[in-house]
């Protein structure tokens, strides 16, 4: 059996292209964090409405996009929509979508955790003292729940760097899309697909250790 003789210069000579795809992919990802975090945290606070219709609208909202792939989105959103609705966006714009409404779904749930996380003693308390129902939420509850919250949201943030590589599948040029297309040429993928890991890696390794870190901080204080 032979052996494989790897040569990684087709490394170098695509570098360009592989810094490009990972610039695509990060601004995917950060784009759905900050668009994800705010629906999610709006999905949760509907969620905790005292109106019955509003809080079931915001469950069946969480556990819809929560039980469907994201994968189907992003191909419903991208071909189905322009059919059945005559709305079509580019890919990239379509793979932020189908992102954020995937993250906010489980967003929302830790963010709605966290808060009830919070003793409702000091909801009382803050009411009590004069404070209204929004300056309670802002001022006591969510400086809080944020320490209860963010190690999970941490955790949902690099599930989504990772799940920006099905974005490929609608022609968006990000990281593996990119790869995709080097392979094609040059019939190099045990050295690409090498790289490809090494820079999720390198990208989500410091954030797994801050989500960590920050966790045993937040038991031990």
């Amino acid at each position: 059996m032979g052996s494989y003789s790897w040569d990684f210069s087709v490394i170098l000579r695509y570098k360009e292209a592989f810094f490009k795809g990972t610039l695509v992919t990060l601004e995917i990802t950060l784009l759905c964090i900050v668009f994800g975090t705010i629906l999610g945290g709006v999905v949760a606070l509907l969620r905790k409405s005292h109106f019955k219709v509003i809080n079931i609208i915001a469950l069946f909202y969480i556990e819809i996009f929560r039980a469907v792939p994201l994968l189907v989105l992003l191909v419903w959103f991208y071909y189905c929509l322009p059919i059945l609705m005559g709305i079509r966006f580019s890919n990239i714009t379509t793979a932020v979508i189908a992102l954020t409404i995937n993250l906010s779904a489980f967003a929302a749930e830790t963010i709605r955790a966290g808060i009830e996380s919070i003793p409702k003693g000091q909801s009382e308390s803050g009411l009590a003292l004069g404070l209204n129902k929004r300056q309670v939420l802002l001022r006591i509850i969510l400086p809080q729940a944020y320490r209860v919250m963010i190690p999970n949201m941490l955790g949902l943030y690099i599930t989504m760097l990772k799940l920006s590589s099905l974005a490929s599948v609608i022609a968006v040029y990000e990281l593996l899309h990119t790869a995709n297309n080097i392979i094609s040429q040059v019939y190099r993928p045990l050295e690409i697909y090498t790289v490809i890991a090494l820079i999720y890696i390198v990208i989500i390794l410091p954030i797994s250790w801050y989500s960590r870190e920050l966790e045993k901080k937040i038991k031990l204080s």
